[in-house]
């Protein structure tokens, strides 16, 4: 089954929002699976909206299109469907009450304008909206799928996952993925390390993709159902991080930091001299970081006195004095000389370091530095585990 999602909304063309209902529609299309096939978006213009409508429905078997079905002149999507498809619209009286009700718990007034967000395509199934006004709706036409959705995330999201994914749950095949999340390694490196699978590749698929600061590979497997496609996925996984599990640290939505303090049952420290505070911040996203984390200290003149940190100190001569400090042992040290930056971990018994030699202009060395940091770490509290 071939998707197109067709965005509606000049505020997208003009950059003043994200399209992240594409996004959010893709996810969840292609886990029951879907093929989704294209994004395309159009401005508020009923003429250039009815083109591309048409060549979208030419070209797919479901066209989704989001936005443009609100109460003012420029929400022109469902005329504009109606009359491509050679339909009516008519007012669905389910919308006309929802909407009336909605006024009159607000105490507000209903401007006529508003009555046209109840009207529906005729023949169309009507999907409620549970967090606003406007009505969604799925239509079957010939050997085609049309569906229309509200633009608001906050009401697109929820009529998707209540009310338009058990239309789409009877389709015989699955398409399901696991992404696998890797940091202290670029994307041209991994993708060498796996060319040979990326090359080879059938069912399931290989795609890195690089982020902010992670490499993810999403491997992608179709099959009957998603546990079939789960086992597809498994040897493709298991070979994948007997190549580079050095720098895996966990799948799907986790982040590197949830997975450090997944395997953390001890407070720490860090002693920053290289991110300026962006490690921390990175450990902050996590609501576990209060529990753990238990001093981050960026070096400065007044921090080394208190600490009796000189400059002629070593990595691990400055690990031991934080341990002594702080009453730990866990500490990660950042420092920086002439020669390159340190990252030194130390966990119980059992030290790290890596020794990088990016200049102090590097811009990106912050980052980079940071990700090593983490992935060292993740990496050897794992060994304690």
């Amino acid at each position: 089954m071939k998707v197109s999602i067709l965005s509606v909304g000049t505020e997208i063309l003009l950059g003043q929002i994200a399209n992240t209902n594409a996004q959010f529609i893709s996810k969840v299309l292609n886990g029951l699976g879907a093929s989704v096939m294209r994004h395309v978006a159009v401005g508020d213009n009923p003429a250039r909206l009815e083109k591309t409508f048409k060549e979208e429905l030419a070209n797919h078997d479901v066209v989704i299109l989001t936005g443009g079905l609100g109460p003012t002149k420029d929400d022109l999507t469902k005329q504009t469907v109606a009359q491509v498809l050679n339909k009516g619209l008519e007012t669905n009286k389910q919308a006309m009450d929802h909407i009336e009700q909605y006024f009159k718990r607000e105490n507000r007034t209903m401007t006529p304008n508003n009555r046209q967000q109840a009207l529906v395509i005729e023949g169309s199934e009507v999907l409620n909206n549970d967090f606003g006004m406007a009505p969604g709706m799925y239509l079957e036409v010939d050997d085609k799928k049309v569906v229309l959705l509200p633009g608001p995330p906050k009401e697109l999201q929820p009529m998707v996952n209540q009310y338009l994914v058990p239309y789409f749950l009877n389709e015989e095949r699955v398409i399901f993925s696991e992404s696998l999340k890797f940091v202290g390694i670029g994307e041209s490196s991994l993708e060498t390390e796996l060319m040979d699978l990326i090359d080879q590749q059938t069912n399931p698929t290989i795609a890195p993709l690089a982020g902010q600061h992670e490499v993810s590979l999403r491997i992608t497997a179709n099959a009957n159902t998603k546990q079939q496609a789960i086992e597809l996925i498994k040897p493709v996984k298991t070979e994948i991080l007997n190549r580079i599990g050095e720098y895996y640290y966990g799948s799907d939505d986790l982040t590197i930091e949830e997975a450090v303090f997944n395997e953390l049952n001890q407070s720490f420290v860090i002693y920053d001299e290289i991110t300026d505070g962006i490690l921390y911040s990175r450990f902050k996203l996590s609501e576990h970081h209060k529990a753990y984390l238990k001093a981050y200290i960026i070096k400065n003149d007044w921090s080394d006195r208190v600490l009796n940190i000189s400059e002629q100190d070593s990595t691990e001569e400055i690990a031991n004095k934080l341990k002594e400090a702080f009453e730990v042992d866990s500490i990660i040290v950042l420092s920086q000389n002439d020669k390159g930056s340190t990252v030194y971990i130390s966990h119980m018994q059992k030290s790290k370091i890596f020794i990088s030699s990016l200049s102090q202009s590097y811009a990106g060395k912050r980052d980079r530095i940071s990700n090593i940091a983490l992935i060292e770490y993740l990496n050897l509290l794992r060994q304690d585990s």
